[in-house]
């Protein structure tokens, strides 16, 4: 039924406007020289499609100029629309829309992470694409573990929101409980990935098992995979105290030892939080069970392997590890969850640990409010003369990015203001918007009273199928080359 689903492009809450106004604070209280030359326009272009099914039931979230949505990516996005549903009820669809759509991707493939607006024919994919793993639902087939764990926190996140009126109706929803409850089957079958699995994606070794490990640690690693058994290294592989095994980062970078600390971390978060759910609204004897002894064991995993000893006897967490003695340490995903993003993850920490491996990682001047000033700064001129957030920027020209729309990234920008100005933009919003409409009639010849026209919520667009606002998107890693450079 999905499959002819109404399209709703959502122009709210950090729509345009918004971030705008928060630039000029940012340039007031932080940026300085910088105002007006690096204004801050990305929420002009967060435009993310709503898939909608009678009345918003279903919300696809655009990545931006990839017409796909991820599971983290749309986490984020629509993170900053969570704490303003209780006054802005119209942004409630949108939310739990997109919470539907979460859980009906994850059923169709929990081993995905990027998934279609419409459903496609795999036979009408390319070759490449199919070799991939795309097609169906399924955009993009990289498992990562901390794609899983956005969902399960996202629900705790929405179901604590004050002033929401039964924020349980939709946890109660049998595809809510179900997307969750297949997650953590997954992660327990990948706790024994190599013995276990039925996830294979081209790009990693050993026929697309990824690279085996022996009980020395050695990377056994890129030849064909041995036959699977009790006494073969298959079957023999380690487990890595019960964590459980992703194939890529959240950067998309194919994993080097199978067990990220950060996203076990951030999946231990995500049950803990599935854990209190189903105490009050799912009450599944069995879903308990299950969750409290993966719990146990991705805990014991990350206290016995995630940490280890560097030079001077220093104890911090590695970033990644095997189980069997192989770790990756000064090292960490410039995404969340990552190394220094641990205090955040809902994880029961060790602190003296977490110091020192963020002394490790960070000088240890950073965080002070000059710096985070600083990294204002920074950011705004990071924009490629355009606006807005990207996902990369050319070390020798900053006015020359990648990903011309890229809506974790604005969204995520949204949040730093925010926060660091203390300021909230709905009314900045609102307000721009009016201006904004008075312009645009007055050039009809229209009236001067921007109070008269339709207010910003109006500007949600329903029906079409979503297209990215940009024509011209030429894959990843293409530059975007800025007027005037």
């Amino acid at each position: 039924m999905y499959h002819s689903l109404q399209v709703l492009w959502v122009e709210a809450g950090m729509g345009r406007g918004w971030l705008q106004h928060c630039g000029t604070r940012a340039g007031t209280g932080l940026v300085g020289r910088y105002r007006g030359t690096y204004s801050i326009r990305a929420a002009s272009w967060l435009q993310t499609g709503w898939v909608s099914h009678e009345t918003g039931i279903w919300t696809f979230v655009a990545t931006g100029d990839l017409p796909l949505m991820w599971i983290r990516d749309s986490a984020v996005q629509i993170s900053v629309l969570i704490p303003r549903m209780a006054r802005q009820p119209q942004l409630r669809a949108v939310v739990e829309g997109a919470i539907r759509a979460q859980a009906f991707y994850i059923m169709q493939d929990p081993y995905a992470n990027g998934y279609e607006p419409e459903w496609r024919h795999p036979e009408s994919r390319h070759k490449g694409d199919r070799t991939a793993g795309r097609g169906g639902w399924v955009g993009v087939r990289n498992y990562e573990l901390d794609s899983g764990a956005y969902y399960l926190n996202l629900l705790w996140n929405y179901f604590l929101t004050p002033g929401l009126y039964r924020p349980d109706a939709l946890i109660s929803e049998p595809s809510t409980y179900d997307a969750a409850n297949l997650l953590v089957d997954v992660w327990v079958r990948e706790q024994r990935h190599n013995a276990s699995s039925p996830y294979r994606f081209h790009e990693l070794s050993n026929g697309g098992l990824g690279p085996l490990v022996d009980f020395t640690g050695a990377p056994r690693g890129w030849g064909a995979a041995p036959e699977a058994g009790a006494g073969s290294a298959r079957g023999r592989a380690a487990s890595a105290g019960s964590m459980t095994w992703s194939g890529f980062r959240p950067s998309d970078d194919a994993s080097q030892y199978g067990f990220p600390i950060p996203a076990n971390m951030y999946a231990y978060a995500g049950l803990a939080r599935a854990l209190e759910l189903n105490k009050q609204v799912w009450q599944m004897p069995e879903f308990e069970a299950k969750v409290t002894r993966l719990m146990a064991e991705i805990k014991s995993g990350i206290e016995k392997h995630g940490v280890v000893e560097v030079g001077g006897g220093e104890r911090v967490y590695a970033y990644e590890v095997d189980g069997k003695g192989a770790s990756l340490t000064d090292f960490d995903d410039p995404n969340v969850p990552s190394l220094i993003s641990v205090p955040m993850l809902g994880f029961p920490y060790d602190k003296e640990v977490y110091a020192a491996t963020r002394r490790r990682l960070l000088d240890s001047k950073t965080n002070s409010p000059q710096d985070q000033a600083q990294g204002l700064r920074t950011l705004l001129k990071l924009q490629c003369g355009d606006g807005l957030m990207h996902e990369s920027v050319h070390v020798d020209n900053t006015r020359q990015c990648t990903r011309k729309w890229f809506e974790w990234a604005n969204a995520l920008l949204v949040v730093s203001v925010e926060r660091l100005l203390g300021y909230d933009c709905d009314d900045a919003a609102q307000a721009y918007h009016r201006g904004y409409s008075q312009d645009r009639e007055k050039k009809d010849g229209g009236s001067s009273d921007a109070n008269i026209y339709a207010p910003f919520h109006a500007h949600l667009q329903y029906d079409g199928v979503y297209q990215s606002k940009v024509a011209d998107w030429a894959g990843m890693g293409h530059v975007i080359p800025i007027e005037g450079t």
